[in-house]
């Protein structure tokens, strides 16, 4: 490869050996526009475009509270709001190479950082809960195309002594923003609305669109006459297996399990999903490479990949309602407390990726599954009048967790296939991790639902006349109200108020408690996936 001169950083020598030799012709062209820091413009570029996503992705978690009371949700509905995002994600990321080949990387990322503007736009106007979701699914398709596009770039941008570098800046700055997420959406509805948060990341998307149209490079005209065919197919049976088994999931209680509509999703789904696996079988270019889940230690990996994703999206919806709705705290405070928790994911990723290349990345998983299944089972014990910085301190375990989970786990499995699936092993384990996150979301705010209407009903059927303390608490309600004036016919009735109050606040304790619970135990169950893993072992080498 040469390059004539032009790069105003760099000689023509200068400029050949830096150049890796992925970049194609565009991306040499706009070497010699921009000069050696174009790769560090175009860096800074995807970083904000990607941040804009991720921190969407977060930030919508501590406003929900806001939000099902503007709406009237229930937590089954309001679970939307996280999943819609993860599952159109999912989704869309399975289309991302076949659109970066089909029309360059250029319109790729133009056209998802408008389908996210729009989506933002649309999400803080929407005047009913269909628009909600519908705008919260436009930015998960925009997350879905950006996320794999950079690290694309990376490595056609970056010779092999920068590459670890710009990996470790672009890592960094998509783990803070899910860290500094819940912060600004917190920020945002205390300071506005619940409104404010959907467009509390548009000055990060509107930066990164006139940086893309300058700087991301256009399609290769011989790259695109050779591109695969898209698997449309393979992707509305994906969307068909996904969205219906979410839906059975999600209104399962309000539908009913055996209603004819219930039964429907779960047929739909289930025949989809067959369905799915033998085209994808068959095709020459799937969407999702099915036949990396043939190599075992890519399988077992997999499995625990997909459990991090439940743990890490599931935790962080559970965590900020509970500290709002059980314990008071603002919606700016319930944001801090994430904070320090997404500092030790910034420590833990390196330390965990480092220790993964000298020792067995079935011990540190098993210690990050140790660390993680700790954590959440304190949480389990946790109570309206927990300390705030307890919650924090174990928060923070179960991100150090998460870190010792989600690098070896990664690694393993994308190092137990061949050279020739290797792109198919990154993109399957991305797929992993997020619809690991939509069932996580998906089955704990079910079960968050289910456990308060459960312990509502035990705790109301004991409030009877045999109850002493009952009635020694409804009798000093009564006594207070009459001293303040209360007629005695009105104080009598209105006694009952906080004793119900108090119900339901004992109720949402104990389905939280039960929700993460369940949460620690199904994490634990990974421990079984890790024992049956071998040794780290890589067909690369």
């Amino acid at each position: 490869m040469s390059l004539p001169a032009g790069g105003a950083m760099a000689g023509p020598e200068d400029m050949t050996r830096s150049v890796p030799a992925t970049a194609g012709p565009e991306i040499q062209e706009k070497f010699r526009t921009f000069g050696l820091n174009y790769r560090w413009l175009l860096l800074f570029c995807m970083l904000s475009g990607s941040m804009a996503t991720m921190l969407a992705a977060t930030t919508i978690n501590v406003a929900l509270p806001a939000i099902i009371g503007a709406f009237g949700l229930t937590q089954d509905q309001a679970q939307w709001m996280s999943t819609a995002f993860l599952a159109s994600s999912t989704i869309a990321m399975l289309a991302n190479a076949w659109a970066v080949s089909a029309f360059g990387a250029r319109a790729t990322y133009l056209s998802a950082l408008v389908v996210f503007l729009i989506g933002s736009v649309l999400g803080t106007m929407s005047g009913n809960y269909g628009l909600l979701i519908l705008s919260r699914a436009m930015q998960g398709v925009a997350a879905g195309l950006l996320q794999p596009m950079s690290m694309l770039m990376i490595f056609q941008t970056f010779p092999d002594q920068l590459r670890g570098r710009a990996i470790g800046i672009f890592s960094i700055g998509v783990v803070l923003a899910p860290a500094f997420g819940p912060a600004l959406g917190g920020y945002a509805v205390d300071l506005a609305s619940w409104r404010l948060v959907f467009i509390a990341t548009l000055p990060l998307g509107l930066l990164a669109l006139p940086l893309a149209a300058i700087l991301m490079p256009d399609r290769h005209t011989a790259e695109a006459a050779k591109r695969p065919p898209l698997d449309l197919a393979g992707l509305l049976l994906m969307a068909l297996t996904i969205i219906p088994f979410l839906s059975f999931l999600a209104n399962g209680d309000r539908d009913g399990w055996g209603s004819d509509i219930s039964l429907f999703r779960a047929a739909l789904s289930a025949a989809s999903a067959m369905m799915f696996i033998w085209w994808e079988l068959r095709h020459p270019f799937p969407a999702l490479n099915l036949r990396v889940f043939l190599h075992p230690q890519f399988a077992l990996a997999g499995v625990v990949i997909a459990g991090t994703g439940t743990a890490i999206y599931g935790s962080t919806y559970l965590i900020p309602i509970f500290v709002q709705m059980v314990q008071g705290y603002s919606p700016t405070a319930a944001g801090i407390m994430m904070i320090p928790a997404g500092l030790a994911m910034v420590i833990g990723f390196p330390l965990a990726g480092r220790l993964t290349d000298t020792m067995d990345a079935r011990l540190l998983i098993a210690f990050g599954i140790a660390a993680f299944g700790l954590a959440i089972y304190l949480l389990a014990g946790v109570t309206a009048s927990t300390p705030y910085w307890t919650l924090v301190v174990w928060i923070i375990l179960s991100r150090i967790g998460i870190s010792f989970c989600m690098t070896p786990s990664n690694t393993s499995a994308i190092r137990g296939v061949p050279p020739t699936l290797l792109a198919s092993a990154t993109g399957a384990a991305s797929f992993l991790m997020q619809i690991g996150g939509s069932l996580g979301v998906t089955v704990l705010a079910v079960l968050l639902q289910r456990r308060m209407v459960f312990h509502g009903e035990h705790l109301a059927s004991g409030m009877t006349e045999a109850n002493s303390e009952m009635l020694y608490w409804h009798q000093h309600f009564v006594m207070e109200a009459t001293r303040a004036g209360t007629p005695m016919r009105e104080a009598f009735s209105e006694a009952f108020r906080p004793i119900s109050q108090q119900i339901i606040q004992d109720a949402m304790v104990y389905a939280f408690r039960d929700s993460f619970f369940v949460c620690a135990i199904g994490f634990a169950g990974l421990f079984l996936f890790v024992a049956l893993m071998p040794r780290l072992t890589s067909h690369h080498a």
